[in-house]
């Protein structure tokens, strides 16, 4: 009898440490999972932060105030001659 109960035991205790395990492992899955999709975000938003700094670092420029300054507002340098061709 004792030798069954032994055997019954070891069974169960075996069924359950490998349901912990098993549980356990899919767990740390999903969390890899969700830590690798957390990290390609932060690189995306690193890369629209970076690409936002260029852009400013552009539209602080003197060679983008002159073009914005020439194009929209129709601004000359001094001693220039504005051309107007009103045949278009």
């Amino acid at each position: 009898m004792d030798k069954i109960f032994v055997r019954v035991f070891l069974s169960v205790f075996v069924c359950a440490v490998g349901f912990g395990i098993a549980s356990q492992a899919k767990a740390y899955e999903l969390i890899r999972q969700e830590r690798q999709e957390i990290a390609s975000q932060i690189q995306d938003e690193q890369q629209k932060q970076e690409e936002y700094e260029n852009r400013k670092e552009y539209y602080n420029s003197d060679s983008y105030i002159e073009q914005i300054a020439r194009e929209q507002l129709g601004m000359i340098k001094p001693n220039e001659v504005l051309y107007i061709n009103r045949g278009q």
